[in-house]
C-alpha cells in the first residue's frame, strides 16, 4: 500500500530542540527567580522539582499556560515566547525535505508541542505553515500527554486513511517510532547523531514512499 501522509514530529524533527530546552530549562527558572526573589540556582531547583512532581505522564507538563500561572508569571508568557523564538532553527536537511516530496504526498505536523509553541515555529520559520495540510498537537487538541498509540489513532480517523496510508517519522524512539507502529502506522526514526537505528536525515525518508 502506497504512502498518502507524512507525518512529521516537530522539535528535534524538523526544527532544533534548543529553542524549547532554553524555553523550559533557563527562561522559566530565571523569571521565576525574579519574580519571587530568589539566585537562579535555587529557581532551577524549585522549578525543576515541581517539573518532575507533574511529570510526562501528565497534560499539564506540556502546557505553558498551566506553568506560568502556577508560577504567578502569566503576565510574561508572551515575552518567554518571543525569547525563546529568538533560537528557533530549523534543520537543513527539513528544508530541502520539503522542497523533493512528491505530489501525490500529503504532510501533516504531529507533535506533543502545545499549539503557543507550534505557532512560535510557525512565525519564525515562515514557509513552514504552508507545507502542512494539517496540523496535530496532540496536547492541545486531543487533551493526551505526549504522543501515547491512541494519538496515532485519531490521527487516521482525521485523516480518512488506513493506517498503513501514514507514515509517521520523528526523533524519538518511544512516541515517534513503537507508539506509532502499535496503532498500525508505518515509522521511521531520525537519528542524526547516530544514537538509534534510523534515517540520518529527512532527505532519507523519500527512499520509503
Amino acid at each position: 500500500m502506497k504512502v498518502k501522509y507524512i507525518s512529521l514530529d516537530m522539535d528535534g524533527t524538523i526544527v532544533s530542540r534548543r529553542y524549547v530546552d532554553y524555553f523550559w530549562l533557563e527562561l522559566v527558572p530565571r523569571l521565576y527567580a525574579e519574580r519571587h526573589g530568589l539566585d537562579v540556582e535555587t529557581a532551577k531547583h524549585v522549578v525543576f522539582q515541581a517539573y518532575d512532581e507533574i511529570g510526562q505522564g501528565d497534560l499539564r507538563w506540556y502546557l505553558p499556560g498551566y506553568w506560568f500561572e502556577r508560577f504567578r508569571l502569566m503576565d510574561k508568557l508572551d515575552y518567554a515566547l518571543n525569547e525563546a523564538g529568538r533560537l528557533i532553527e530549523a534543520y537543513e536537511d527539513a528544508l530541502e525535505f520539503f522542497e523533493s516530496v512528491p505530489d501525490h504526498v500529503l504532510l501533516v505536523l504531529s507533535t506533543s508541542a502545545a499549539r503557543e509553541f507550534v505557532n512560535l515555529v510557525f512565525s519564525r520559520v515562515t514557509p513552514l505553515k504552508e507545507k502542512f495540510i494539517r496540523v496535530f498537537s496532540s496536547s492541545s487538541d486531543f487533551s493526551f500527554p505526549g504522543k501515547p498509540p491512541e494519538f496515532f489513532k485519531a490521527i487516521q480517523r482525521e485523516l480518512k486513511a488506513k493506517p498503513q496510508e501514514i507514515l509517521h517519522v520523528g526523533d524519538d524512539p518511544e512516541s515517534d517510532y513503537v507508539n506509532p507502529m502499535k496503532a498500525g502506522l508505518r515509522a521511521l526514526l531520525v537519528s542524526r547523531d547516530g544514537k538509534y537505528d534510523g534515517v540520518e536525515s529527512l532527505g532519507d525518508i523519500l527512499r520509503f514512499i
